[in-house]
């Protein structure tokens, strides 16, 4: 299998960073996930930003900050966590 090398400009650094963060939390390199992303996306025959596209234009508009979103999906699963503990006991 023939590969190319393909190289994206003026991304802000805090994407870069942002990237070489959530790559290292999936235990590989900022070039290996971004491979993977492609690759994920492509190979989907819906991709998850096409099924998402709603729900992120709506926490856009409704002005909610990423740690505000973050705080509200943790006290979630929290929630959902303990509903099942009280389920099984």
């Amino acid at each position: 299998m023939e590969s190319t090398t393909l190289e994206i400009s003026n991304l802000p650094e805090s994407v870069v960073q942002a990237l070489r963060e959530r790559a290292e939390e999936v235990g590989t390199t900022a070039p290996e996930y971004v491979r993977y992303l492609i690759e994920e996306d492509l190979a989907s025959s819906i991709s998850l930003r096409v099924l998402f596209a709603p729900v992120r234009e709506q926490i856009k508009e409704s002005g909610i900050s990423e740690e505000e979103l973050d705080a509200l999906l943790e006290e979630a699963r929290e929630e959902a966590y303990q509903e099942r503990q009280r389920k099984s006991e």
